[in-house]
């Protein structure tokens, strides 16, 4: 019920204009959507890019988000379209070689713990982005399969699926260092 409220508010904020709507917004999803581009894109650095845009895109749509059915979804969805648009930018520009990056955040800063998050990072990278946004999501955001399944628009069974998949695979390409 306080979730609805906090919707409800922010809609109205939205549409009425409110300049501190678009800060609202980002308290409430820069955060987490900059865990969920860094998953899809495998980069800081393109992911920190993309967010600034999905925020110039709530800006603009802000009137239609104020009627969305489910503000969370659209802005995920938002969020979605934009990394896709990223990563089909950078297979037409498949000429410029990037460095690989560390995307992946860890805690704890011990070499152990940084060597074993570097396997992660590139085992993460291998797997299908389907399968890594919802693991991702999953694991690091904390988020459970319904709240996957709202925000991706997907069902329970395919988030769960793609989970189970994903797992397995990052299970055969660490061996079992990790899972």
């Amino acid at each position: 019920m306080d979730e609805n409220r906090s919707d409800n508010l922010l809609r109205a904020a939205l549409g009425r204009n409110d300049p501190a709507a678009v800060e609202l917004m980002w308290d409430r999803y820069a955060k987490d959507l900059l865990t969920f581009l860094q998953a899809l894109l495998c980069s800081r650095h393109d992911a920190e890019d993309v967010l600034q845009t999905v925020f110039v895109r709530i800006v603009r749509k802000r009137h239609r988000l104020a009627k969305a059915r489910c503000l969370d979804a659209y802005v995920y969805q938002i969020a979605r379209n934009e990394a896709y648009s990223c990563i089909n930018k950078r297979k037409r520009d498949k000429n410029t070689q990037k460095l690989p990056e560390t995307w992946l955040n860890v805690t704890e800063s011990n070499r152990e713990t940084s060597e074993l998050a570097e396997q992660l990072q590139a085992a993460l990278a291998q797997l299908p982005q389907q399968q890594r946004e919802v693991i991702v999501m999953k694991i690091y955001r904390q988020k459970t399969f319904l709240e996957i399944s709202g925000l991706l628009g997907l069902s329970r069974n395919t988030i769960a699926s793609r989970y189970r998949y994903g797992i397995e695979k990052l299970r055969n390409l660490l061996g079992n260092h990790v899972l």
